[in-house]
């Protein structure tokens, strides 16, 4: 009985990181095109027809983050090919980015990912139990029936979901209304806490509409989020998985953050710095523009057009915010953690994902 326990668990364990580690490298896949050229492409489509058909093509990537990330599940579990575009549409079906109205579908933003999580295990676990049970009916039962029964508990349980981001949301609104550095050091900690998981920070920037300083603290918070990943990857991951995390793409260290909640310490004491960074240079922004960090300089242009004074002190002092400070910071505070915390290492950071 022991054995079998232990061998449930193992299988368990397996499951479910195969599903975060296809998580987080998904997550790059989609997002990491439109982070990287859509500020830039931006300030000249509007003169030039192909930069603005590329800005929609890469608007377009983010929206199917769901089916790639199905995808890359069920290459994890080594499915077949028609398996894994079951997965894939599956995803996309209880993403709750595919709207359907009297005109059509329509594709509007990337779906909730803790939902996408939860309709993946629901079409993986499925295609574990039936593959091989119905022989020559397979191809005609399987690709009906996964993708339906998984699609529409996708979006029966959307709603309720949901309800955790607009909770968050609410909480993160009240700290608002703290002087301008309580609630600086509130929203960039929780940003920097809240970044490397499912939860889409731009949904929750978005819903409560959140401007100015504390748009600012949350894009600083990713920051925070971005140099602490990076710092502790840097002697343990290859040189591609570190370049991710320099250009912002921290997300993909879901699976990383999740078994090692450790990593909250370093995090906190970053959103911390990076709090008072926001307050005392005086870091502004946007709802779009908060879960962003420095990727594609989405926080920093939406900083600079909000500054009153001179352009070159300021862009000097956004140099300081962004960049000298959080990464000496960030440095210095993962060498103490390593020093002063037993089980905090370079090798909780060790991102793994299976290569087939």
């Amino acid at each position: 009985m022991e054995a079998i326990m232990s061998r449930t668990r193992i299988n368990l364990k397996y499951f479910f990181s195969n599903i975060l580690n296809a998580v987080g490298a998904g997550v790059v896949i989609a997002l990491l095109p439109n982070a990287l050229l859509g500020e830039l492409l931006k300030l000249f489509k509007d003169q030039h027809p192909i930069l603005e058909l590329v800005f929609q093509l890469v608007t377009i990537i983010q929206s199917f983050m769901a089916f790639i990330i199905g995808i890359l599940a069920a290459h994890q579990f080594k499915f077949s090919g028609a398996g894994a575009s079951m997965i894939g549409v599956s995803a996309m079906l209880g993403s709750g980015a595919i709207q359907m109205n009297a005109n059509g579908i329509a594709l509007k933003g990337i779906g909730d990912i803790i939902n996408v999580i939860l309709v993946i295990i629901i079409a993986c676990a499925l295609y574990l139990l039936l593959q091989g049970k119905f022989g020559s009916l397979e191809m005609i039962i399987l690709p009906v029936f996964i993708p339906v029964v998984s699609g529409l508990i996708g979006l029966t349980t959307l709603p309720y979901i949901q309800i955790i981001t607009k909770s968050l949301g609410h909480m993160i609104n009240s700290f608002t209304e703290f002087n301008p550095l309580i609630m600086s050091i509130l929203i960039s900690v929780t940003f920097s806490l809240l970044m490397v998981t499912p939860i889409s920070l731009v949904a929750i920037a978005t819903a409560i509409s959140l401007n100015g300083l504390g748009s600012g603290a949350a894009n600083m918070g990713i920051v925070a989020a971005c140099v602490t990943f990076f710092f502790g990857s840097l002697r343990v991951n290859s040189v591609g998985v570190n370049l991710v995390l320099f250009i912002g793409a921290a997300k993909m260290m879901i699976p990383v953050y999740l078994k090692h909640l450790i990593i909250a310490i370093p995090l906190t004491i970053n959103g911390i710095i990076s709090g008072l960074l926001t307050y005392f240079i005086g870091i502004k922004g946007t709802p779009l523009s908060a879960g962003f960090g420095y990727t594609g300089l989405v926080g920093p242009i939406n900083a600079f057009n909000r500054m009153p004074g001179d352009s070159t002190f300021n862009i000097i002092l956004l140099a300081l915010g962004y960049f000298i400070v959080p990464f000496i910071s960030a440095f210095i505070i993962h060498e103490l953690c390593k020093k002063f915390i037993p089980s905090y290492n370079d090798n909780i950071y060790r991102f793994e994902i299976t290569h087939q």
